[in-house]
C-alpha cells in the first residue's frame, strides 16, 4: 500500500514525510506529561499565556531565545528544540 505522505527519492527511499509536527505540539505534551501548571509556564519562559497557547497551535514559532528557555525549563537541548522548528518549516516548505 503506498503512504501519500512520503516522498520517495531516485531508489524508492523516503526522503521526507509530508505531515508536518508543529514543535509547540511537542511542548504541550512534555508540559502536560510533567503535570506542569501552564500560567506557571508562561510565567517562566516570560511570555503571556496566549502566546503559550498560540505556541501549542503552531500560530507562534520557537525562537532561539525560546529554545533556550525551553531548556532551561524541561531540560531537552535547545538545539533540539531547533531542529524540531526546522523540520518543521521544511516540511511545510516543500508541500507547498
Amino acid at each position: 500500500m503506498e503512504n501519500k505522505n512520503v516522498v520517495l527519492g531516485k531508489m524508492g527511499e523516503p526522503i521526507f514525510s509530508k505531515i508536518a509536527t508543529h514543535p509547540g505540539t511537542v511542548v504541550k505534551d512534555e508540559i502536560e506529561e510533567r503535570k506542569l501548571v501552564k500560567i506557571e509556564v508562561a510565567k517562566t519562559l516570560g511570555i503571556l499565556p496566549s502566546h503559550l497557547s498560540e505556541l501549542f497551535k503552531g500560530k507562534r514559532n520557537i525562537s532561539p531565545a525560546m529554545a533556550l528557555k525551553l531548556q532551561q525549563l524541561l531540560d531537552i537541548q535547545a538545539e533540539t528544540w531547533l531542529a524540531l522548528q526546522n523540520r518543521y518549516d521544511l516540511t511545510v516548505l516543500r508541500s507547498l
